[in-house]
């Protein structure tokens, strides 16, 4: 288990925040204090000021709690307001109106002044990305680690929006509904536990019938009621609240308050130590990970899966493979940019070269590659928050640690971008230990130099600590989207829906937990966990297509088995399962069946069924794809999945996945053998509402090279926006230094394999 961490606990009252301080606990921490504001006193007694931040009805009985739970609580007013109302918080200049959010930074400041072991601070977010963002803001920048064990909670295993409350249940906590702001909901679900069977059956009834079957609102994840924690288990709760309500308040919009008139503390009647022990912790994998790592575990003929013979792509070839030949390394460009309608590109950035650590610290190197990023980017006109995503080089890993925060200094705007970083040693050419390569979107523009297209960047930045997937605790973003180029048969007066591109970090196999490497299951333990990660990621940027993948592994002297295992582990999970059904049999439905509670039998018949399963959009899904696989269309369409061996990879981790995705809704995805090979070492996949087209090629031969040459001279490829050149070593070509490269990056590695496709 990883360290324990001192939390401060930051309360509403609710079901949710209370909950989350039992799974900190699961995890190994202690929580040192809890923290909540509370609104300024009114005249007409009203609690409720209708933050969009925090919960303020009930607040009264938030001083209970330091003796319910034997924990000191610390509180403060709410003095600012909702000033900055955009999903993503940034942090506010100082001559700007002060927003309720940074209410929080002399309350933490106050806590962390008093219990100076506390480094985290854990709430209770679910789905509301309104409110994580801006308690990591606040959190990070006092040195806090978030943790938001309930984030995501809804579509983590096993899949049901009502999960979180039967897990409340089943530990003891709880929770009244003290607000209903619902039109399905009414002053009659004031004062009922919210995890009880009867009360999750009228609430599924309830919003059902206002179609909000689907949004977390059986969670009140929309506002559409707020809950009063007042008792739970006992390793947690030493005292139970009691309350004494009044008559229910009816406001404006059809809202009901609960009135508290008293509220006391009671001792409890008895105590369950274990209680904890009962919490139920989400498992590791999604049902379809778990069954991919059976099937490659064995038990399962995975032959017809996978096929045994990954494809070296760089091998020699050439005019000679002679010693004295100059390196690839030393014949590709650097510092090159490209500067396309819609997107600008700046490759292999370098600071000048150095024979000696004498001229540089690699701190100093990448400053002054930041330097020349800065001066390129004002050349054209380009701002770094265009930037959405990089690939950092380095020569060595133990560098990273000390170029992370300059990194960071440098993208430090609120969702700053993807990034793969990796080490490739002797790789690198000489004399540099330092390459970055970014690439920017811009807005499409006409002849007269009018916007036709914005780019609508949209940042993906979890900061926090989750059962999800891994925090991004640095100066990256797990996924940034842009919307794509639409094509130019739409008339004038029609908007056609492109889709966007998915930039997604480099994701290692890291326990999001705990943020600790994963070793169980060996490297295909690692090697599906971390696709999971990427999984999860396009999920909930709704990717439906991957353009290609690289899964990067470390030097080795016989990686061939790791090569195959990857390789195996992402055919394997775009392979449907042989049993279609991942649902229930007959007998778990009878047992649920027996389970229902009696008001939920008595009138579910008389009601809009409520689909308590989670959507989870399928990603990649083949239904986008237009045209199904023409030699055999009962076989899956799978992305092209490439191999590299590198030097190093962080945390010492054994693979790192890196892909970009597509959300449109219609693609074309079509392979194609060339002149070198008969497999199909060529694919291209174009979203059939957008003029963009993605090309991937493994390079075995110098044919594949024209190839590369005559796609770079088609008619509807001005030039190259983007693209990644994985080189091997030994790998060299007649003519390199005459092709054109601008708007390559290019990644020195010990070796690449790539599909392993058949023909």
């Amino acid at each position: 288990m990883a360290s324990s961490l001192q939390v401060i606990a930051l309360i509403s009252g609710g079901k949710d925040s209370l909950f989350s301080i039992l799974h900190c606990q699961q995890n190994g921490h202690t929580i040192v204090a809890l923290a909540n504001l509370y609104p300024t006193r009114c005249t007409n007694d009203d609690e409720d000021i209708n933050s969009y931040m925090y919960q303020t009805v009930g607040h009264s009985v938030i001083p209970l709690y330091e003796q319910a739970l034997n924990i000191p609580l610390y509180r403060q007013e709410i003095t600012g307001k909702a000033v900055d109302s955009s999903r993503d918080y940034e942090t506010p200049r100082a001559d700007q109106e002060q927003d309720e959010t940074e209410d929080l930074v002399p309350l933490l400041r106050r806590v962390m002044q008093a219990h100076p072991e506390a480094n985290a601070v854990s709430t209770g977010a679910i789905l509301s990305t309104y409110q994580r963002t801006r308690v990591e803001s606040v959190a990070l920048r006092l040195g806090l680690t978030p943790l938001s064990y309930l984030w995501q909670y809804p579509l983590l295993p096993p899949y049901t929006q009502t999960s979180l409350l039967h897990d409340m249940a089943a530990v003891g906590q709880e929770a009244i509904i003290i607000k209903t702001a619902s039109g399905g909901l009414d002053e009659t679900f004031l004062g009922f536990d919210v995890a009880s069977h009867r009360t999750i059956g009228r609430l599924g009834k309830a919003i059902s019938r206002f179609g909000e079957s689907s949004n977390g609102a059986i969670l009140g994840e929309g506002g559409e009621f707020e809950s009063l924690a007042l008792d739970g288990p006992s390793p947690l709760w030493k005292k139970r609240i009691r309350i004494e309500p009044g008559p229910p308040g009816v406001m404006e919009g059809g809202q009901a308050v609960l009135k508290i008139q008293s509220s006391t503390l009671e001792n409890k009647q008895e105590e369950d130590s274990e209680a904890l022990e009962t919490l139920r912790v989400p498992e590791l994998f999604d049902s379809e990970f778990n069954g991919a790592l059976k099937a490659m575990e064995g038990g399962i003929d995975t032959q017809s899966i996978i096929s045994d013979d990954a494809t070296l792509v760089n091998a020699p070839f050439g005019s000679s493979a002679a010693s004295n030949s100059t390196p690839i390394s030393e014949v590709l460009p650097k510092n090159t940019s490209c500067d396309s309608p819609t997107v600008f590109t700046y490759s292999n950035l370098t600071s000048e070269r150095c024979s000696s650590s004498a001229h540089g610290s690699p701190s100093r190197r990448l400053t002054k590659i930041f330097l020349r990023l800065d001066h390129v980017l004002t050349q054209w006109r380009i701002t770094k928050a265009s930037i959405n995503h990089c690939t950092l080089l380095l020569r060595t890993m133990a560098d990273f640690t000390v170029l992370n925060p300059i990194y960071g200094q440098y993208f430090s705007h609120v969702n700053p971008p993807a990034r793969v970083t990796i080490a490739v040693g002797d790789a690198m050419p000489e004399g540099v230990d330092i390459m970055l390569s970014v690439v920017a979107d811009k807005e499409d523009k006409d002849r007269k130099g009018r916007a036709v297209r914005a780019v609508q960047r949209q940042g993906l930045h979890v900061q926090g600590r989750s059962y999800w997937a891994p925090a991004n605790i640095g100066p990256y973003s797990q996924a940034i989207s842009v919307k794509l180029p639409t094509n130019e048969e739409k008339s004038e007066d029609q908007e056609l829906y492109s889709g966007e591109v998915v930039y997604v970090a480099g994701q290692i196999p890291l326990v999001p937990a705990s943020m600790e490497v994963y070793h169980e299951k060996g490297f295909r333990g690692q090697a599906l966990l971390s696709l999971q990660h990427l999984w999860r990621i396009g999920q909930v940027k709704g990717v439906r297509w991957w353009t290609a993948a690289v899964g990067f592994i470390p030097a080795s002297g016989t990686p061939e088995e790791q090569v195959r295992i990857a390789q195996e582990a992402w055919k394997a999970i775009h392979t449907p399962p042989s049993n279609a059904s991942l649902g229930t049999d007959g007998e778990d439905d009878e047992e649920e069946e027996a389970d229902i509670d009696p008001w939920d039998r008595l009138n579910r018949n008389h009601a809009s069924t409520f689909n308590d399963t989670t959507y989870r959009s399928p990603t990649p899904d083949p239904t986008s794809i237009s045209d199904p696989n023409p030699n055999n269309p009962n076989t899956p369409l799978i992305p092209p999945c490439f191999i590299a061996q590198v030097h190093s990879l962080p945390r010492g981790v054994d693979i790192e996945w890196s892909a970009t995705g597509l959300t449109s809704r219609t693609i074309h995805f079509s392979q194609h053998p060339t002149t070198s090979s008969s497999t199909t070492n060529l694919t291209i996949t174009t979203p059939t509402t957008s003029r963009s087209r993605f090309y991937t090629l493994e390079i075995r031969a110098q044919t594949d090279i024209d190839v590369l040459r005559r796609l770079g001279e088609d008619k509807s490829v001005k030039d190259w926006t983007s693209a990644t050149l994985y080189v091997g070593r030994g790998f060299e070509w007649s003519g390199a230094r005459k092709m054109n490269l601008r708007g390559v990056q290019w990644i020195p590695c010990v070796r690449v394999w790539g599909k392993g496709q058949g023909g």
